[in-house]
């Protein structure tokens, strides 16, 4: 049974939010202020804790922000129920933890349904964890171009919603461009709980509940972990406690994509560490191309095998007067694969949050993306066919046996 636990100085609130969720069956659980419901909410460890924010002692944005700072409740469901309407009031209340906001009067419909959202959103979480983890571990792939604007984040995300969708496996993508990643919004997910959720922790008590409380789910199955809201908190999060993260993502998951910086900043350089290829996106341009020499350049430097390294290019314009070839040529890379340049398409899927490959599976580009998907899987997942196949799989082998004929 869900266990509920609902903090507010106003008796006549218990008894509505009660009445509320009645259809939830929930066993309820109530406190009157803010201290009395830290200390209900340690003995009694609810599934979803509500809070009211104006109380006697200590506000709501307090006990949210203590209880946050507890591993026992990083994962638990906090939903602030206020009587404050303004837009600043609802920041403050994801600034401080909180997972949703809504204000008095509520609709008791409403809150019913936004209390399921919340538990169906940890259920999915506990799900992706839970899944079996081949004994083979995880993949890594990191994406990454020392130029902005050239679409390695759109390459990132639709890479890994590809292989969610190839596999079933648990997959994650991990957005590590702590300064303005957009990997959130590309998916159309909430940026209510981000990296910077975790930097409170030391890295030796960091463990999978912790993560747990960071990780959204898209509804083709991905698992993500947003960058920060913003760029100023990236800085609270310790070297050490992003390196046990990673650590610990590899141990969970069979598939992880990490989209990088433009740069090679610590987590930059912690991702391509552990990762098994590097994805280096370019664009056919002089710039893009010097700073693909200087990326192999680093790369050589910090100790990377070529073979771990695949170039990949992107046609961001119409055309060019810098061929494939001579792109090779310069670099001392050949191309693993070649996007070519679509009208409008990657540009729209931003803005809706709606990546190509699960939207529009049907176009030429997203047939492409799923393709190298495959190629770039775990070799014990490419020998044989799936005992259920996916979709996403059903497609990559109608392509290859077409190719073939």
């Amino acid at each position: 049974m869900t266990r509920i636990l609902v903090i507010d100085d106003e008796l006549i609130n218990h008894q509505m939010v009660a009445r509320a969720l009645d259809p939830l069956q929930s066993e309820m659980h109530f406190a009157t202020t803010g201290r009395e419901g830290i200390t209900a909410a340690k003995a009694f460890h609810p599934d979803v804790i509500i809070t009211d924010v104006v109380m006697p002692d200590i506000n709501g944005y307090e006990v949210t922000r203590i209880l946050r700072r507890e591993l026992q409740f990083a994962a638990t469901p906090i939903l602030i129920l206020t009587a404050q309407t303004g837009l600043q009031d609802k920041i403050k209340s994801f600034e401080a933890g909180a997972d949703d906001h809504i204000t008095k009067p509520f609709d008791p419909a409403e809150l019913t349904a936004r209390v399921n959202s919340l538990l169906r959103r940890i259920d999915a979480a506990k799900a992706a964890l839970a899944m079996p983890i081949a004994p083979d571990g995880a993949r890594m792939i990191a994406v990454q171009s020392l130029r902005g604007g050239i679409g390695s984040s759109t390459l990132a995300v639709n890479l890994a919603v590809s292989l969610a969708g190839l596999w079933r496996k648990p997959s994650i993508l991990l957005d590590l461009t702590m300064t303005a990643g957009q990997c959130a919004l590309m998916l159309n997910l909430s940026l209510r709980r981000t990296w910077t959720d975790i930097a409170h922790f030391n890295h030796a008590e960091l463990d999978s509940e912790a993560l747990q409380s960071i990780i959204s789910v898209h509804e083709s199955g991905l698992s993500c972990i947003a960058a920060p809201t913003f760029p100023s908190e990236a800085e609270s999060l310790p070297g050490e406690t992003m390196r046990s993260a990673m650590q610990l993502i590899k141990d969970q998951f069979d598939y992880v994509i990490a989209d990088l910086p433009h740069d090679f900043s610590d987590p930059a350089v912690q991702a391509l560490d552990l990762a098994d290829c590097i994805l280096l996106v370019a664009a056919p341009d002089v710039a893009s191309i010097r700073a693909v020499a200087a990326a192999l350049d680093t790369y050589e430097k910090l100790g990377y095998p070529k073979e771990k390294i695949k170039l990949v290019l992107n046609a961001i314009f119409p055309h060019s007067s810098i061929s494939r070839e001579k792109i090779a040529a310069a670099v001392g890379l050949q191309p693993a694969v070649s996007i070519p340049y679509v009208q409008d398409l990657f540009v729209d899927a931003i803005n809706l949050g709606q990546p190509p490959v699960y939207f529009q599976p049907e176009e030429h580009v997203s047939g492409l993306l799923e393709d190298f998907a495959f190629l770039l899987s775990k070799d014990t997942d490419k020998k044989e066919k799936p005992e259920n196949p996916t979709e996403t799989w059903k497609r990559v082998y109608k392509r290859y046996q077409s190719r073939k004929k």
